[in-house]
Parts: C-alpha cells; sequence; structure tokens
C-alpha cells in the first residue's frame, strides 16, 4: 500500500516510473526559513525545515513523467510566492488551473500591528489532459481547521482532514498519491485512510521516522478494523 523513502527527493524521483502516479500531493519549502516558537524554551522549538531557504521548485520539472495522463497535481503554497510555483509549474507543462484557497479557521500571529490577520494557504491544483473529478465538481474554498500548535509533530503538518477531502475530491480508491515533501507523513496516514496507496520522500530522518511511525499506526488501525469487520 506504501513506499516510502528518506533522502533526496531529486535523486529519488529519478526512479519513480513513468505514468505511475495519479496524484501529487505536497506541500514544498516556500522560502520561509520560520522556525516556530510557541513552546517558551529554546530547546523545545521544532527545527527549521531543510532546503527552505528560498521556493524549492527544482523538483517540478521531475513531475510531468509521473502523471498518469488523467492525474492531477495539488501543490501548497502562500500568497507571496506562489507566483513563483506558477511559473515553474506553466513552464514544465503543468499548466494551473485553479488557485485554491485553504481556510485556516484560526490565524496566525506576524505582525499584529500593521497586517491583517492571516488564516489562509494557496493550494496550486493542475489536472492533466484525460483528468476527471471522480464525483460532484468541488468549489475552490475550503475550511478545514488547521492542527493546533501544541499537537503539531512538524512546524508546517496540514491536518490529516484537509488533505483526505483532497485525496477524494481528485482520486480514487487504489490510485497512488506522491508526496515528494513527507514531512511527519500526514499526505500518507490521509492516503491509507482513503483507501490509496502512497509513495513518499523525505530528506529529514528524523521527521522521516515520525512519517514511518505515523503511517505503520495507520495501517495497523486499518487492519485491526478489517479484521474486526
Amino acid at each position: 500500500m506504501y513506499q516510502l523513502y528518506q533522502g533526496d527527493c531529486l535523486e529519488i524521483m529519478r526512479d519513480i516510473p513513468d505514468n505511475s502516479i495519479d496524484m501529487v500531493l505536497c506541500d514544498p519549502p516556500y522560502g520561509i526559513n520560520f522556525q516556530s516558537q510557541y513552546k517558551k524554551s529554546k530547546k523545545d522549538w521544532k527545527p527549521k525545515i531543510l532546503n527552505d531557504k528560498k521556493p524549492f521548485v527544482e523538483f517540478i520539472p521531475m513531475i510531468k513523467r509521473t502523471l498518469k495522463p488523467d492525474a492531477c497535481t495539488m501543490i501548497f503554497t502562500r500568497w507571496d510566492v506562489q507566483q513563483t510555483f506558477i511559473n515553474a509549474l506553466n513552464d514544465n507543462g503543468i499548466r494551473v488551473k485553479n488557485v485554491i484557497i485553504w481556510d485556516k479557521v484560526m490565524h496566525g500571529m506576524g505582525d499584529l500591528k500593521r497586517t491583517y490577520a492571516s488564516r489562509y494557504e494557496s493550494i496550486l491544483f493542475s489536472s492533466e489532459q484525460y483528468f476527471r473529478f471522480p464525483g460532484k465538481r468541488p468549489t475552490d474554498i475550503i475550511r478545514e481547521r488547521k492542527v493546533l500548535p501544541a499537537r503539531l509533530f512538524h512546524p508546517n503538518e496540514k491536518p490529516v482532514s484537509l488533505l483526505k477531502i483532497l485525496i477524494e475530491q481528485c482520486t480514487m480508491p487504489r490510485d497512488t498519491i506522491f508526496d515528494p515533501f513527507m514531512g511527519s507523513g500526514s499526505t500518507g496516514v490521509a492516503a491509507l485512510n482513503t483507501c490509496r496507496d502512497f509513495i513518499g520522500i523525505e530528506l529529514d530522518q528524523k521527521y522521516f521516522q515520525i512519517a514511518k511511525e505515523r503511517i505503520e499506526e495507520a495501517e495497523q488501525a486499518i487492519a485491526s478494523g478489517l479484521s474486526e469487520a
């Protein structure tokens, strides 16, 4: 049901077969170089994300050949760098069709005096020539509460509930979901919970281990549910 790889996605992606992926769903480094300071003690701060000095678009030229003719691509980004990702996708034959708005319900911090409180992120959507939504055509605004800081495995973690919505809107059971920036494995958990296959890559050894454990727990929970049924 899943294949997990620890290492550089630019190297590992070379071995992914052509026309094998139904959906790329990922959250690449935006270039924010952010470090969460939610916890008071500096020793408890989560480490900065690797390769987060600039918008990481180097993986995009490698996506196209892996996509099936009816596949789609979804990439999380932010308003101030989304055009960089849009340009890179369009330049590599992955034409952006929509910018989906994820309303996180709760806003973040930032400049409390001079900026609006931000509570959304962008998701760039692209579909290949023969892609069709398997169900009702979805709207481009999704409201789903973000993961509370105290419950984060990863500083940029996306809620499994949101990822499940995106996966079910665009794919069918047994389709293959690919995340080259797996982080703490939320996309993998969402994929298994919706009966999809999953391929995930993570550079950071610490987060890879967390992702592996979470996905294995999800697999065990599914097996337990099936056995009880």
